[in-house]
C-alpha cells in the first residue's frame, strides 16, 4: 500500500535542508532475524528487518552504519560513529529506545518511537541529531520517561528538531518530555531545540502525570549555550518549559498551553537549581497561558539565582490560546519527516517504512 504526504527532507547536515512536495509512503515486506550483535564493524547497513529480541540491535565501536525501515525494541550503541537510523518502528520495550553511549555523529530521523522507557538517550555523545520523529507513551520509570534526553551531550551540531511527542492519559509514566541534562553546546553552534510538538492527551491534558516532569527541561544540574525555540508545548508536564540552571540560555518564540488538572503547576520559569553559575539567560518573543491546579493562570515565573535574565516582548497569560495553538506537525503515527531517498517513477521520493498504511 502506498501514501502521498507532504513533507520535508533533512540531511545529516544540519544546514542541509532541502524540501519536496510529496513524499510517496510505501510499506516494506519485513524479514524476520534473530539479535543483531556486532563489534569493530564498518559500512554496513541493517534494512527491512523484524527483530523481537529486547535488545535488537547492539553495536560497539562500529562506524557508518544504516539502520532503516526496521521493527525492532531497542537499539544501543557504544563508541560508535556516523550511526543513521531511519523511519524505524521501535517499540514495546522496557529499555530504551535507542541509548547511545560515547557515539558521535548519530542520526535519528523518522522513526516512531513507542511504549520504550525513554525514546532516544544519548549519554556522553556529541552531535546528536533527533530529527522529525513521532513518539508516543514513555514509559518510564523515573528517571527515564522522555521522548529525548541529552545526558552531557556536547560540542557542536546537536539537535532536536521537528520531532512530535504523545502521551496519553493512562499509557504513560513520562517525566520531562525533552531534557537537556549537564549538557553544553559550542558558542557558534549551541544545542538547539526546535519546532518540536509536545502534548499531553489531547482530551485530559496531563491530568495524572508526573508532577515533576515539563515539556522542555533546559540547564538541568547546569550546561551551556542552549536554544529553545519554535516549539508547542500543550500541557505535556506539570510545567511547559524550564530553565533550571545555565548559562548562555535562549528561550524564544515558543507556545506554551497548559489546562488546570490536578498536576499543572506552571508555564514558563527561570530558577537556578543547578547550585551551579547560572547567567545570559533570555526569554523573548514566547506566548504562554498556563493555569495551575486551582485554575489561577501561571504563566511566568522567575526563581532565585539567575543572573542577567534578559526577557522582551513575551504574551503571558496569552487570552489567544488555546483556540490560537498551531496544528501538530503530522497524523499519529507518522513520524512528520521521513527519511527519503529511492525516487518513484515520476521522480517522487519514496519513503519506506516498516508498518502497515491505514
Amino acid at each position: 500500500m502506498k501514501l502521498i504526504v507532504a513533507s520535508t527532507l533533512i540531511l545529516f547536515s544540519v544546514s542541509s535542508i532541502r524540501a519536496a512536495d510529496a513524499i510517496s509512503v510505501e510499506a516494506v515486506a519485513l524479514k524476520n532475524s534473530a539479535a543483531i550483535v556486532w563489534e569493530g564493524r564498518s559500512h554496513e547497513t541493517i534494512d527491512g528487518l523484524s527483530i523481537g529480541g529486547d535488545v535488537s540491535i547492539q553495536l560497539t565501536n562500529c562506524s557508518d552504519i544504516v539502520i532503516s525501515a526496521c521493527d525492532l525494541r531497542s537499539i544501543e550503541l557504544s563508541g560508535c560513529k556516523r550511526v543513521s537510523i531511519y523511519n524505524c518502528f521501535i517499540h514495546d520495550s522496557a529499555r530504551c529506545g535507542i541509548q547511545t553511549y560515547q557515539t558521535r555523529q548519530l542520526l535519528v530521523q523518522g522513526c516512531r518511537l513507542e511504549r520504550v522507557s525513554s525514546g532516544v538517550y544519548a549519554i556522553e555523545s556529541q552531535q546528536i541529531q533527533v530529527i522529525g520523529n513521532f513518539a508516543r507513551n514513555m514509559k518510564g520509570p523515573f528517571p527515564r520517561g522522555q521522548m529525548t534526553q541529552f545526558d552531557h551531550v556536547t560540542g557542536a551540531g546537536n539537535v532536536i528538531r521537528g520531532n512530535h511527542a504523545i502521551n496519553e492519559y493512562g499509557q504513560n509514566h513520562s517525566e520531562d518530555v525533552i531534557n537537556i541534562y549537564m549538557s553544553a553546546g559550542a558558542a557558534d553552534s549551541p544545542i538547539l531545540i526546535e519546532n518540536n510538538y509536545v502534548a499531553a492527551d489531547p482530551l485530559r491534558g496531563n491530568e495524572g502525570m508526573s508532577k515533576s516532569g515539563s515539556g522542555i527541561m533546559l540547564g538541568d544540574q547546569g550546561g551551556a549555550h542552549e536554544i529553545c525555540r519554535g516549539n508547542v508545548v500543550v500541557s505535556a508536564g506539570q510545567v511547559g518549559i524550564g530553565v533550571a540552571g545555565g548559562t548562555s540560555i535562549t528561550v524564544e518564540k515558543n507556545v506554551i498551553y497548559g489546562a488546570k488538572s490536578d498536576v499543572s503547576n506552571n508555564g514558563l520559569y527561570a530558577w537556578n537549581q543547578s547550585g551551579k553559575p547560572c547567567d545570559h539567560v533570555s526569554i523573548t518573543g514566547n506566548r504562554v497561558r498556563w493555569l495551575n491546579q486551582a485554575g489561577e493562570d501561571n504563566s511566568w515565573w522567575k526563581g532565585d539565582g539567575v543572573r542577567g535574565l534578559q526577557m522582551s516582548d513575551n504574551h503571558f497569560a496569552d487570552a489567544g490560546l488555546p483556540a490560537g495553538l498551531p496544528e501538530p506537525p503530522s497524523h499519529a503515527p507518522m513520524p512528520p519527516q521521513l527519511w527519503s531517498s529511492a525516487k518513484s517513477d515520476s521522480g517522487a521520493p519514496i519513503a519506506r517504512v516498516p508498518w502497515k498504511l491505514e
